[in-house]
């Protein structure tokens, strides 16, 4: 009896999943119908297309659908929407994934602050993949507010690179895994860096100052699932190389009042070199070369 009642529970349940398909599917038509006629030059269809993406309500992968036709598009006039989606709580990150690659294309200095502030709530939630997305957005937006979140990237991935090479799993004479403990604890306490001294001079909020490491209030580093700090750092890199002459005073203000390591101080004085068009100093030889 039980498997006869069954049959009609999984029957209902599949029509019900095949309603939801293809109402997501319906709406993401409708989506792209929109776009069709804006480009026909229905203008109004920009607002119903914002509202899509900016509403909850709306199934996700429509939503998701709306954001890069917005970016395709590229009107400003949406920035602000698309900024909103940066500061969701959802977890899922491909909707924000997609309103950052929209605000690229768009290409409003305006979007700055918010990628500054996902950035920093990115740190919280490990989501390495959002980071790694917004990074170069920074790059194509430019300007200097840009600069500076990207000079503070570099800083906040140099010490977390420190941090990465000087654990080791027991103690080094004693074999004493309280080590590892304590060095663990000095990591997590702002102002602490266990053998490698007073790190909190190296930016903000996970060094132990009021703001955070892109621009807002943040918690200190967390323990990663995956060490994408290297591809990270690159990313940070390369972008702040591409913001240009806008990076110059920024990155010299930066190095005259902020303390650095040796790593960081050169990878800057490389970017400002990059954005000079200079030519590398050059290097001595070494025995064999």
């Amino acid at each position: 009896m039980a498997e006869r009642f069954n049959i009609p529970s999984a029957t209902k349940a599949g029509k019900v999943w095949l309603a939801l398909s293809l109402l997501v599917l319906g709406a993401c038509t409708s989506v792209s119908q929109m776009q069709q006629r804006y480009e026909a030059g229905d203008h109004t269809q920009l607002k119903k297309i914002a509202t899509i993406a900016a509403r909850a309500d709306y199934p996700y992968a429509t939503r998701r659908n709306a954001a890069r036709v917005l970016g395709e598009i590229g009107n400003p006039e949406v920035v602000p929407v698309l900024v909103s989606i940066l500061g969701e709580f959802d977890q899922r990150t491909t909707l924000k994934s997609e309103a950052l690659t929209a605000l690229g294309r768009i290409g409003d200095p305006r979007a700055v602050s918010g990628i500054g502030r996902l950035l920093d709530r990115s740190l919280s939630d490990t989501n390495e993949e959002l980071r790694m997305a917004a990074m170069p957005v920074l790059g194509m937006l430019g300007g200097t507010e840009a600069a500076t979140i990207l000079v503070n990237a570099l800083a906040y991935y140099d010490v977390v690179m420190i941090h990465s090479e000087s654990r080791i799993q027991r103690g080094v004479f004693s074999g004493d895994e309280q080590s590892i403990r304590d060095l663990q604890d000095s990591l997590r306490t702002p102002g602490r860096a266990g053998r490698g001294g007073d790190l909190s001079g190296y930016g903000s909020g996970a060094f132990g100052t009021p703001s955070g490491m892109f621009g807002s209030e943040m918690a200190g580093p967390v323990e990663r699932r995956v060490d994408t700090t290297p591809e990270e750092r690159a990313l940070a890199h390369n972008s702040l190389v591409q913001v240009g002459e806008p990076a110059l005073p920024i990155i010299q203000e930066h190095m005259a009042k902020r303390q650095t390591t040796i790593t960081l101080r050169n990878e800057l004085v490389e970017i400002l070199v990059k954005i000079r068009g200079e030519e590398p100093a050059a290097t001595t030889p070494t025995v064999g070369d």
